[in-house]
């Protein structure tokens, strides 16, 4: 990842925050997550080169590399208030379009604010084919 892709996610990451319903570190419905989500052309393929993480609809996590890449897994924490959230994997860049993604074995782990892990979301296994700017999506609670 780029010096400028980092400072990106950085700066995205305060925003996911904040568009989550960020609460303070004495609000009684504040949690901590963590976020896991592996993509991976269906076939193994080396086709993507660019993709969003977007949680809440704010762009959290970038990929994105010169060479294609057959799979990557976006991985994050932040924090979110109490009820219903969306996370969506974007295709934004692939060398074939459309092309079949999955999306397997993706988790939320949800923790209070003194890291005590409450529960583990587990999201289902999604496979779709995406054209460029497609996406995968999920909606959770907490």
């Amino acid at each position: 990842m780029s010096l400028k892709q980092a400072s990106i996610a950085v700066m995205l990451a305060g925003m996911w925050a904040l568009g989550c319903g960020y609460k303070s570190p004495t609000s009684g419905d504040a949690f901590s997550l963590v976020i896991n989500v592996p993509v991976a052309n269906t076939a193994k393929v080396a086709t993507i080169t660019d993709a969003q993480l977007v949680v809440d609809g704010a762009t959290e996590l970038l990929f994105s590399q010169t060479t294609a890449a057959a799979s990557t897994t976006f991985s994050t924490s932040g924090q979110a208030g109490a009820g219903p959230h969306t996370l969506a994997v974007v295709i934004t860049g692939q060398t074939a379009s459309p092309t079949s993604y999955t999306v397997a074995a993706a988790t939320i782990q949800v923790f209070d604010l003194n890291r005590t892990l409450l529960k583990t979301i587990m999201l289902p296994t999604q496979t779709a084919v995406l054209a460029t700017g497609g996406s995968i999506s999920y909606t959770f609670s907490l």
